[in-house]
């Protein structure tokens, strides 16, 4: 072997450590850059390691970033759902709105109904009715402006404007109109703060709302059928239904005597029947195509009111419309607000039998004692039984809970006059 590498020596340079052949200058410049390069690679680690912790704190910022985000992604959640039930609620809202605002448009659209083919009103057999049917024409024709208003087969819409601005314009018009009846009769039906104007006024806004009713309920007084005011008083509303005369007989009947002989001696176009404080009453059985009752069923007790709504049933065909009114929610929160006066009950009595009356859905409470400034109306409720007669409250599931099985409830209206409830019935 020893002379193999002394026959080759570039075989020993080959084998021999660089180190063991560098001079030692050169050994101590490598040591030098090994030093170097030792320092260069901690260095590298060193930035390695801060760089890592770097991302470390990046990742953990991201770790919380992300935490935020998905809270922050629950809230919009829950503000998505939020938004669902709000635009859930807005639309059941619009649809109320729409389905009130198609029914009025059906309401208005059916009272256009021409009564007459050339005239605006037609000739009927009443005297009284006729004379205001033909002057009413005549102010009609004299002026453009009431003929853009009312068309031909708009004669309600210009009966009630009529009867509530034209005639009363001037002394000898006036004078067609029929008469008010005696202070104390008015007081009876509208209370000792109501003249004669308001009196018959407000039986004209009550009469045009229990018109939209009747036909909500399939009952059209200018298509003809036998229409009957349950507790009529002296005719305050079926003045304004006098406008359907012609197609439509009218009967009225209240419990007060002196009244209906009044509305016998004065109003033409209506025959009118006295009625026994409780039922049975003298009316036939089917008689009437329709019935409306205002302010009567607001005052009775519960078995008195269920007795005569079993009456208006018996005498009124299947299928005949029905409008009652009642004192319902917006009453009772009147009261109890104290936004208007009363003394039976007093809002304190209401409140306390709010409790029960929310349960059970009907209160009565007795008059027992009526005081009037006028004799006359002192003597009359003097023969009353004043315990059968009173402020009763009703609200909306008692009707269509205890009143279901004599009547289909059609609508019920809350207090579209900004007091009693409409309640619109269909015979069953």
């Amino acid at each position: 072997m020893a002379r193999d590498e002394q026959s080759r020596p570039w075989l020993s340079r080959i084998t021999q450590p660089a180190q063991l052949r560098a001079t030692p200058e050169e050994n101590l410049a490598a040591l030098e850059n090994l030093t170097e390069i030792q320092a260069h690679r901690e260095w590298v680690i060193d930035g390695l390691r801060a760089h890592v912790a770097n991302l470390e704190a990046t990742l953990q910022r991201l770790e919380e970033h992300t935490d935020n985000l998905e809270r922050e992604l629950e809230g919009v959640r829950a503000h998505a759902v939020n938004l669902e039930k709000l635009l859930a609620e807005r639309e059941a809202r619009l649809a109320d709105v729409e389905a009130h605002a198609a029914n009025l448009e059906r309401r208005a659209g059916r009272r256009r109904t021409r009564l007459a083919e050339r005239s605006m009103f037609p000739g009927v057999r009443f005297p009284r009715l006729n004379a205001i049917f033909r002057l009413g024409e005549r102010i009609w024709s004299e002026r453009e402006d009431l003929q853009e208003r009312f068309p031909l087969d708009r004669a309600a819409d210009y009966w009630y404007w009529l009867l509530w601005h034209g005639l009363g314009s001037r002394a000898e018009w006036a004078s067609q109109l029929y008469p008010s009846p005696e202070p104390h009769l008015i007081h009876r039906v509208v209370g000792e703060n109501t003249g004669a104007a308001g009196y018959l006024r407000g039986g004209l806004v009550d009469g045009w709302r229990i018109d939209g009713c009747l036909r909500e309920a399939g009952f059209d007084p200018a298509r003809g059928g036998k229409l009957l005011d349950f507790g009529a008083g002296c005719g305050r509303i079926l003045q304004y239904f006098a406008v359907y005369a012609s197609s439509c007989r009218l009967v009225g009947c209240d419990v007060d005597k002196g009244a209906m002989d009044w509305c016998g001696k004065h109003l033409d176009f209506a025959e009118f029947r006295p009625l026994p404080m409780q039922p049975p009453s003298p009316l036939a059985s089917g008689e009437f195509d329709a019935v409306y009752a205002f302010s009567v069923f607001s005052h009775l007790p519960e078995a008195l009111q269920r007795r005569w709504l079993e009456e208006i049933a018996r005498i009124t065909r299947p299928g005949a419309a029905v409008v009652v009114t009642v004192h319902g929610r917006h009453v009772i929160d009147e009261i109890v607000s104290r936004r208007r006066p009363h003394e039976t009950p007093t809002p304190q009595q209401l409140a306390r039998a709010l409790p029960e009356l929310e349960q059970r859905g009907f209160a009565f409470f007795p008059y027992r004692k009526l005081r009037f400034r006028d004799i006359e109306n002192d003597r009359y409720y003097s023969t009353w039984d004043l315990d059968q007669y009173g402020d009763a409250f009703v609200l909306e599931p008692y009707v269509r809970a205890r009143w279901s099985d004599l009547f289909e409830v059609v609508a019920y209206h809350d207090a579209p006059d900004d007091w009693q409830d409409y309640v619109v019935l269909r015979r069953r």
